[in-house]
């Protein structure tokens, strides 16, 4: 005997099946896109070895960019023996480096794929049909409206579901094949990849029923997207902004406030969780507290709002 599904997850299920033949193009780009970052990965030697960062003398920002930034400037000024202890390949990279490249390529990239999907999903969600006509024939249906605003959002997280564990299973396979003496990070992968998720879903439904139609939603969608990649790919680049100006003697006092800055982003927060997993919990919280308010709110102008057919 089969138990009946509460509602919301029966909408999502529906919502799920109705968007997945839509969808195979976004999975195959992003699959593609992952395994040509993950091959230039693999394209390198990686050595069990330590960076000597006293040999730079001004402070960097705590990005990935720190560690690569330190190697290169050390080697151009100091050879491969003398930054690093024992005899070193010179076509070698430390593992960090190894650990920073992953951060700033495939798991930042698959990042910005799986929050650009679903964002535009959850934005096209509840306009689209607004503009169609057809939300009016749901919202009279049995469901209630909690149930139906729920169920999009199951719906929106399910297909995502792929992106998310095809990510899981490459850095496990970068981690396990490419840099054994470095901790797997493949679980925090998968928290930070699922809750970033739900956070933009939530924001992408939010601004679906504040949009009259599927166009202003989606391109609203795509700016948010923007705006939180770019602030991301600052935070990555704060330690060379400081080095440039360090060269040219420039004040950096702005700095911290630039890189508190460009924490409004989800993604600046994943890509921390991941390079310091000491911070990752506070992050995490933080990203669950905000869509569980970004949930709420658009659901509360949803129940409120007058549907026309």
């Amino acid at each position: 005997m089969k138990l009946p599904l509460p509602g919301f997850l029966l909408l999502g299920l529906n919502e799920y099946k109705r968007s997945i033949k839509g969808s195979i193009t976004s999975y195959s780009w992003f699959t593609l896109l992952i395994i040509i970052s993950t091959y230039m990965l693999f394209s390198e030697d990686y050595t069990a070895m330590k960076i000597n960062r006293s040999i730079m003398s001004f402070k960097y920002g705590e990005t990935p960019m720190t560690d690569i930034l330190i190697f290169y400037s050390s080697s151009l000024i100091s050879s491969v023996s003398d930054i690093l202890p024992g005899e070193i390949p010179s076509d070698s990279f430390p593992i960090s480096i190894g650990v920073a490249f992953f951060i700033i390529f495939p798991f930042f990239l698959g990042l910005i794929l799986i929050s650009k999907f679903i964002t535009a999903r959850a934005t096209a969600s509840i306009a689209k049909e607004k503009e169609k006509k057809t939300l009016y024939i749901l919202t009279v249906s049995p469901h209630t409206r909690h149930a139906i605003y729920l169920g999009k959002l199951v719906g929106i997280f399910l297909l995502t579901l792929p992106m998310i564990a095809f990510l899981y299973i490459a850095t496990n396979w970068i981690f396990i094949v490419l840099f054994q003496g470095a901790p797997n990070p493949g679980m925090r992968v998968l928290e930070t990849a699922s809750i970033t998720t739900i956070l933009f879903a939530s924001i992408g439904l939010l601004v679906s029923v504040s949009s009259c139609d599927e166009k202003k939603a989606s391109w609203r969608g795509l700016r948010i997207i923007t705006a939180m990649a770019a602030l991301t790919a600052v935070w990555i680049f704060i330690p060379f902004i400081g080095f440039l100006l360090n060269l040219t003697n420039k004040n950096i006092d702005f700095l911290p406030a630039l890189e508190r800055i460009t924490f409004i982003s989800p993604l600046t927060m994943d890509l921390v969780s991941v390079y310091n997993p000491a911070a990752a919990m506070d992050y995490l919280i933080i990203q669950l507290i905000a869509s569980f308010i970004f949930l709420i709110l658009g659901m509360f102008i949803f129940i409120r709002q007058d549907i026309e057919y």
